[in-house]
Order: structure tokens, then sequence, then C-alpha cells
């Protein structure tokens, strides 16, 4: 018969292989660091993310995990809604960096 100290023992092993595991997030480059803050915090001072969802999996406004710099500038300027965005032509790419991030 299998004593819960065992059975304790190997769960508790079981989960500390799991942890490092499960707190290792990838690390972000410059571009796609910067564009994560464009996108939650900073475009249009309320960030892309009040609209499309901190995952870009959509909300308000639709998804847009891994769109391209064109496409994010055609809808800034032809969506009425986001009219009120200003971005760089660096801004843009640093958004599209973490786009593409969050569409992996």
């Amino acid at each position: 018969m299998i004593s819960n100290a065992k059975i304790a023992a190997a769960l508790v092993g079981m989960f500390a292989l799991a942890v490092p595991a499960l707190a290792q997030a990838p690390e972000l480059t410059a571009d796609e660091a910067a564009g994560k803050v464009i996108f939650e915090e900073t475009a249009g001072g309320v960030g892309c993310a009040s609209c499309h969802g901190m995952k870009a999996q959509g909300d308000i406004g639709p998804a847009i995990a891994g769109q391209t710099v064109e496409n994010i500038q055609l809808q800034m300027e032809t969506n009425e809604n986001m009219g009120f965005i200003e971005l760089t032509e660096d801004e843009l790419k640093q958004v599209e960096a973490y786009l593409a991030v969050l569409n992996r």
C-alpha cells in the first residue's frame, strides 16, 4: 500500500516540475515590448486593448491579433471610431510586432 506521505511527495515533485514552465513567459524584443505598451496603454490615450481586448481577440472592436502595419493604418484612416489615434511609422511597426506575439 502506498502511504499518504509518498503520494504527497510525488504530487509536490510533479508540481515543482510544472511551476517553472508556467512561470516562464516568453521574452519580448524591444519592439514587441514597446508595442505592448502602445497597445495596452498609450494609443489614442487609452490603448488599443480598450476596444480590442488585452489579447487582441476582440471586444468592442474586432479581433486584430496578427494584423499588419498596412491593415492597422487603413483602419486608422477609414474607421471613424479610430480617427483619434495617431501613431508614427515606428509605433505602427511596434504594434504590429506585438500583435504578432499575440497571434502565436
